[in-house]
């Protein structure tokens, strides 16, 4: 990315501040951590899983629609894009949202959760949006990586990863996606939401730092926080100390919901004998902030791939007011 480009998001970011209290992003310092290779995990924990190259659930219905959208600043190649809209006249001030990134597995698993929460009585309907890639794979190794994560120092990588387009893709979100999506379905601005797992969870929380003007509603599932020696934690070590330095309280209120599996409280970095950064940490420094609702869940019984479902459906809930009761306020 270019430097005029990194200098326009960190003027960004200062209007982030005056905004809702946000602030200037800090660049972390490179941290002694275990590599980390496109799995996602910690060497020597293993290879992409096989499931990944698998080819994704393609939902059919009239009220669902597929299209390719690139971006307008940076060009490359574009997305896919899920869209599933309700049925009957909007209201109002339009539909609620929710973006999905992984949108290949992702769309698919909120589509069905929807579906069930139709069939148990009457609700809210809501605009499900999938963040995908054209790929017929349920996820794109190298596109997410390099979507979703920080430029990441060579000494925390294991293989040929590119990293480093997590604020082109936000930008391709905020400037390019949520326009288009505006233009085909009548949307409240005012309500919209952003989930994401794994890195998409660690995406999440780097948007809710540097632009928490883009979404009202964040969910983080299985973030993860340990990537690049834990650089997020300097980034929500600077977002706190913006809030502070703003008078403690957002201009506008914000909900978070912060969800993790069971493997990832018993893991350990390699080689320190040290517990990993927690995501359950983070959520109760950030519940201090007057006007940031935080929620939190540790799935006792779900590993870290296989909390997407249930995680995508309490994200649903959350964000439409009827989160289930087995989510607790921080």
């Amino acid at each position: 990315m270019s430097g005029r480009a990194l200098s326009v998001d960190r003027r960004r970011a200062m209007l982030g501040l005056v905004a809702v209290a946000a602030s200037a992003v800090a660049r972390a310092p490179r941290a002694a951590t275990p590599r980390q290779d496109p799995s996602g995990g910690a060497a020597p924990e293993g290879q992409p899983r096989r499931q990944a190259a698998l080819p994704p659930e393609r939902i059919r219905h009239e009220r669902v629609d597929e299209f390719l959208l690139g971006s307008s600043r940076y060009g490359g190649e574009p997305w896919r894009i899920h869209v599933a809209w309700p049925q009957g006249r909007p209201p109002a001030g339009g539909w609620p949202v929710i973006h999905l990134l992984d949108g290949n597995a992702g769309f698919p698993l909120a589509w069905h959760a929807l579906q069930a929460m139709r069939r148990g009585g009457p609700q809210e309907e809501v605009v499900l949006v999938g963040i995908g890639y054209p790929a017929d794979v349920r996820f794109d190794v190298e596109r997410r990586y390099f979507d979703l994560t920080p430029p990441t120092a060579g000494e925390h990588l294991r293989g040929a990863i590119k990293t480093g387009g997590q604020d082109a893709f936000l930008d391709f979100i905020e400037h390019d996606l949520r326009p288009a999506i505006a233009r085909r379905v009548a949307v409240d601005p005012r309500r919209q939401a952003l989930f994401g797992h794994s890195l998409g969870g660690l995406l999440v929380l780097h948007a809710l730092y540097t632009r928490p003007w883009m979404f009202q509603t964040w969910i983080a599932a299985d973030p993860s926080v340990w990537w690049n020696g834990h650089s997020i934690q300097h980034e929500e070590a600077a977002f706190l100390a913006g809030v502070r330095a703003a008078g403690g309280r957002l201009a506008r209120p914000l909900r978070l919901l912060v969800e993790r599996s069971a493997e990832r409280s018993t893991r350990q970095q390699a080689g320190t004998g040290e517990p990993r950064p927690d995501a359950l940490d983070s959520a109760r420094r950030l519940a201090r902030i007057d006007g940031l609702e935080v929620f939190f869940h540790r799935f006792a019984d779900e590993s870290h791939p296989s909390m997407l479902g249930p995680s995508i459906q309490d994200g649903l809930r959350f964000f439409l007011g009827e989160a289930p009761a087995h989510l607790q306020r921080v």
